[in-house]
């Protein structure tokens, strides 16, 4: 399963998976340029005063593609999972004020409206690790999410990893055992006569 902040309706199927997750709404941007016309350098800019903290990645096909817009959004479970996916849509707010900081910053680049407006929800987990790994308690059911904002970064060798567990029983990429989802896996409830019906029992109770 790789379904960003949508993992957490995998509760309801998976009675020992727990994800604990919030789902993180940020708007982007893109401005198109013909290709080679754009220095091949990407900016990371500290927070201004209009709430921005604008970060630029130019791309090969002549691309810039603009994030940072500020204004994120933190989105716990039960609005994630009233949330589809095509409802995610950028916050024209925060595309104006981005679009308008971007133009303050480079003048040859800026342009009065972005060529491509768009918004994501990322998928960060309580201890800000990603999950990759199989499902407690199953066999044959895998999980790979929670990589929040580094999943470009992360995404190939997210996907070469679990390609290796799921056909060879074993990442041989990198040990995935930091990132099982079993750390966060739901503890059977213990109860003692002491204690009342649907009262957890811990070390310290």
């Amino acid at each position: 399963f790789c379904m960003g902040p949508w993992t957490v309706k995998c509760e309801a199927w998976f009675p020992e998976l727990s994800v604990p997750m919030v789902g993180i709404y940020s708007s982007s941007l893109i401005f198109k340029y013909e290709a080679g016309t754009v220095a091949p350098f990407a900016l990371f800019c500290g927070e201004s005063d209009d709430g921005t903290h604008l970060e630029v990645y130019p791309r090969p096909e002549g691309d810039v593609y603009v994030c940072g817009c500020g204004g994120s959004k933190h989105l716990p479970r039960r609005e994630i999972e009233k949330l589809n996916p095509e409802q995610v849509v950028p916050d024209p707010k925060r595309v104006e004020v981005a679009t308008k900081a971007f133009a303050r910053m480079t003048p040859t680049l800026g342009k009065d409206n972005a060529d491509v407006t768009q918004a994501c929800m990322r998928p960060c987990t309580d201890d800000g690790m990603p999950m990759m790994g199989i499902i407690p308690g199953e066999k044959n059911c895998f999980v790979a999410t929670g990589h929040n904002c580094w999943g470009i970064l992360w995404g190939p060798v997210t996907g070469l990893a679990m390609s290796e567990l799921v056909l060879k029983g074993k990442s041989s990429t990198i040990d995935l055992s930091p990132f099982s989802p079993a750390r966060f896996q739901k503890r059977k409830i213990r109860r003692s006569r002491q204690m009342g019906d649907g009262e957890t029992v811990g070390e310290d109770w």
